[in-house]
């Protein structure tokens, strides 16, 4: 694989034969571009107070794990360790875990000290799912971009639960039973299964492959540790990563590119509660199915396809339970609902296409929405989307219709033909937009440690 930057990130065919093939890639910045654009987020405002020693031990942690990291792109991951040098990353773990006040977090961090030593085991992912932490700390394998390799490379991260927002986590899954009619109004066809459990949280340390770029907003443990079909498992949302994209990408972009309503601003308490619940309506909407519901000839077909393709069905049912089902019952405007949306549909196309499903999948998403008149394009002066929200909110239940007949239905010959029809293999009217984006740096947010380097060198 030639390691020299791609001069398109919007090219689909070139990037996507590509796919999966960046593992020996060492450049913190990915995909490949030829200039990019750097935003701060200073996690030191987050950090829990809890000494020098304890951002010493992290500092410890961030060394061990990042030079297990430089280990893998030397000689690659062993068969049967989740590290080259487990003893190392398990050491620095447990010594993070003794400076944890609370008794469930510090046994959470012993328990995957002892995952990183020797893996999971049911008694340890039971025991992890049953205890109320306050403060997390991971070191695993994790999952990186689906485009840039398709396995786990060394990472860890600390977070901090958010108490209020948490709360509302709680009153909108408390509706889980009106979704569900929802669900069933819009296609009698469609059930919602058990969401596991998510945990809104304010990241504090970051190290490893989660360091690069771009910054992920959530990891799904354990399977993002490659442990499938766990029964227990948890999101970690980092609402401060999120809000920190929001406002340095999404915002700027439905700024110049979408009118379709109220305008978007992170910084307004009218949209203060729609993230987290963006991101938990995405996470409901990958477990809308229908009984027979199987991807299993649909990957055999088009992988590629097949995981777009549910990607933007969790967008989709996510989107439209916020805005139909959440944001009445909550004092929430769906209006506002449709602006954040849309201003993360702008976010995730940016970044490319054949490099991210789930941005191969905005895309699809959008061009659905202005082939079938939902929203307008308008090349002329500044490249916009123009539209009403509610012409948007009904694209959405089309689409969402549209998905429950081919996608969840387990017809991948019509799955795959709406990939096509409406994917970034088409020629679409939304080139003028894309020509307008690739003029631009590739942007992404960087995060602030310094905290932790100033504490692992003591004043002379």
């Amino acid at each position: 694989m030639s390691d020299k930057p791609t001069v398109d990130r919007f090219d689909y065919t070139v990037n996507l034969e590509r796919a999966g093939s960046y593992r020996m890639r060492r450049s913190a910045l990915w995909p490949p571009s030829g200039s990019y654009a750097l935003g701060c987020l200073d996690l030191a405002g987050a950090t829990p107070d809890l000494g020098d020693g304890f951002r010493r031990a992290l500092a410890a942690l961030k060394g061990a794990v990042e030079a297990e990291w430089h280990t893998v792109k030397e000689i690659g991951i062993p068969a049967r360790r989740r590290f080259n040098d487990p003893p190392a990353v398990a050491g620095a773990l447990r010594d993070v875990a003794e400076y944890l006040p609370g008794e469930a977090d510090r046994r959470a961090a012993e328990l995957r000290a002892d995952a990183v030593r020797n893996g999971y085991d049911d008694g340890i992912l039971k025991e992890l799912a049953s205890l109320e932490e306050e403060v997390t700390i991971v070191a695993g394998q994790i999952s990186t971009w689906y485009g840039k390799d398709v396995r786990g490379l060394p990472t860890a991260f600390a977070c901090r639960t958010d108490g209020a927002r948490q709360e509302l986590v709680g009153q909108a899954l408390a509706l889980r039973d009106e979704a569900a009619g929802y669900l069933h109004r819009l296609h009698s066809g469609l059930r919602l299964g058990e969401l596991p459990a998510f945990g809104a949280a304010e990241l504090f340390f970051m190290a490893g492959e989660g360091n690069l770029h771009p910054k992920h907003i959530a990891y799904f443990l354990p399977e993002d540790e490659g442990v499938k079909y766990s029964p227990f498992k948890k999101t970690y949302y980092f609402a401060n990563t999120h809000r920190a994209l929001l406002e340095t990408i999404s915002a700027p972009l439905a700024a110049r590119h979408v009118e379709a309503g109220p305008r978007f601003a992170p910084a307004d308490e009218r949209f203060a509660t729609i993230p987290v619940l963006g991101v938990l309506g995405h996470e409901l909407g990958h477990f809308v199915h229908r009984t027979a519901t199987d991807f299993t000839d649909l990957n055999a077909e088009d992988r590629w396809a097949s995981v777009v393709l549910q990607e933007v069905a969790a967008d989709v049912f996510g989107t439209l339970i916020l805005a139909d089902v959440w944001a009445p019952r909550l004092g929430i405007a769906a209006e506002d609902c449709v602006a954040y949306y849309l201003a993360e549909c702008l976010r995730y196309l940016d970044r490319g296409l054949g490099h991210f499903p789930d941005s191969d999948g905005m895309f699809l998403q959008l061009s659905y929405f202005v082939q079938l008149g939902a929203l307008e394009a308008d090349p002329d002066g500044a490249p916009r989307l123009k539209g009403d929200p509610g012409a948007v909110l009904a694209g959405l239940r089309s689409l969402a219709r549209v998905l429950a007949d081919t996608l969840l239905a387990t017809d991948a010959g019509r799955a795959v033909r709406l990939h096509r029809t409406f994917g970034p293999a088409t020629a679409s009217p939304l080139s003028f937009l894309i020509d307008e984006l690739r003029g631009q740096p590739l942007p992404s947010v960087e995060y602030m440690q310094e905290h932790l380097h100033f504490a692992a060198t003591p004043a002379s």
